[in-house]
């Protein structure tokens, strides 16, 4: 299983910033080619595994 994110930015630091944060559990990531309007776009691909605690709701155990 993996988590597909899509997140929004305007500035090359955030972006580092999110990747930084969310490195532990990060598969793959990729900017996005047509970049319009103020908002960039990036769009990460994450484990199912070893997902940081932030992430995982109390739920997320029972189905």
């Amino acid at each position: 299983m993996s988590i597909k994110i899509r997140v929004s930015y305007t500035d090359d630091e955030e972006l580092a910033g999110v990747i930084r944060l969310l490195s532990p559990a990060v598969k793959s990531w990729k900017v996005a080619k047509r970049q319009e309007g103020a908002y960039k776009n990036a769009y990460i691909v994450m484990k199912g595994v070893g997902l940081p605690h932030v992430l995982v709701t109390e739920n997320a155990e029972n189905p």
